[in-house]
């Protein structure tokens, strides 16, 4: 997956930035709110309209959620809390985006667009709840290829590119078919 490939490719440039942050006293905690109060920020904008701008703040956001784990690792502050408040300002941070698009998609009357946005949502918050539900039961659940990172890039494309509504039906067929991959998954594991 992307997030994977992406941390290990580009840990050369966050490790150091990581370190930087972190002289600074930022802790990993502040950094992870940080990072959720940002992607408010670019929800209301998409929802004004402002597209372009939304993309900038939706960047840094992901940017401080992907220094929040090497500043935690790097300063020996990692915690279970830490992992669970990431994990869950990530949800919120998910839905400040996709309820952004629907506002603006409302505003200008686009039903397919408040649709496939709706749509999005829902298979968004289905792969974060179906890994979390299956880790209870089993080892590991990473299956898929739509996680986090995939549909921050896709909404990313999105926007600089004026394509909401094409990045928004990947974004539903794609995450709903990694929320069925993982429940298929788990079925398979538990049977074994």
């Amino acid at each position: 997956m992307i997030s994977n490939r992406f941390k290990d490719r580009f840990s050369f440039l966050l490790t150091p930035l990581g370190e930087r942050i972190s002289e600074t006293g930022v802790s990993p905690n502040q950094l992870t709110l940080l990072g959720m109060v940002l992607s408010i920020g670019a929800g209301v904008l998409i929802a004004l309209g402002h597209l372009g701008w939304g993309a900038l703040l939706v960047i840094v956001s992901g940017l401080c959620d992907a220094l929040d784990g090497t500043i935690a690792r790097n300063t020996q502050q990692v915690t279970r809390f830490g992992a669970f408040l990431d994990s869950t300002l990530d949800r919120y941070s998910d839905l400040a985006l996709y309820l952004g698009i629907m506002t603006l998609a409302f505003t200008h009357q686009d039903l397919s667009l408040f649709l496939w946005t709706a749509l999005a949502v829902t298979g968004a918050i289905m792969v974060s709840y179906t890994r979390a539900r299956a880790e209870c039961l089993i080892h590991q659940c990473q299956v898929g290829i739509m996680e986090r990172p995939e549909r921050i890039i896709l909404l990313l494309i999105g926007l600089v590119f004026n394509w909401l509504e094409g990045a928004m039906v990947l974004t539903a067929i794609l995450a709903n078919i990694t929320a069925l991959h993982r429940i298929y998954h788990t079925h398979r594991q538990l049977k074994e």
